[in-house]
């Protein structure tokens, strides 16, 4: 066993999983239609060419629209969560023991920057798939990439929160296991083992 690897390695791996999980959720029929209902104004937006919500991952057309557009929204998903995970992989990097609100930051921010990625991308296929003009292909890219950002901000907590608690739940493990496996009390003044 090699704690030094454990607690980077595990908020590294909650976040992709709370990414995947956002992701997926976000392209159910379910979750799809609550958010609709509670957000009736983003279908006015998405007429304008503003991209509803965060992408979702889905494995085939929601209603009338074409498999090159679902493909689309899957790719978007896809860098949502590399986004996700290479900010994530610097924050493990640069600071491997970073505190709970540092990594509920960078959880959070992360989300926020792949939303804004991810709405690049959704507002270049739209243009793509409209036969846009010049003037399309800045706008739906600039308003994709502040939707997006904007959901980030307002979903970005999920991701946010779980590698800000699977840290802590994890180091507590260790302490646990460090003080027990030597015999001897570790917490006196000098005394504990990094």
């Amino acid at each position: 066993m090699t704690p030094p690897l454990d607690r980077p390695r595990s908020v590294l791996l909650t976040g992709l999983t709370a990414a995947l999980l956002l992701v997926l959720a976000l392209g159910t029929g379910t979750v799809w239609l609550w958010l609709t209902d509670s957000f009736p104004s983003v279908l006015h937006d998405a007429a304008l060419g503003v991209p509803p919500f965060l992408p979702g991952l889905r494995p085939d057309p929601r209603g009338d629209s074409t498999w090159a557009f679902t493909l689309a929204e899957d790719f978007a998903a896809l860098l949502l969560v590399g986004t996700v995970v290479l900010r994530l992989r610097s924050l493990v990097v640069r600071r491997p023991y970073a505190g709970a609100w540092q990594r509920l930051g960078a959880g959070w921010a992360a989300v926020v920057l792949g939303g804004a990625v991810a709405g690049v991308f959704r507002g270049l296929a739209l243009a793509r798939m409209t036969a846009a003009g010049p003037l399309g292909w800045t706008v739906h890219p600039v308003a994709g990439a502040l939707a997006g950002a904007l959901w980030g901000l307002a979903l970005g907590w999920i991701v946010g929160l779980s590698v800000a608690l699977v840290g802590n739940r994890r180091l507590r493990g260790l302490r646990r296991l460090q003080g027990f496996s030597h015999g001897e009390n570790h917490r006196a003044a000098g005394m504990t083992r990094q």
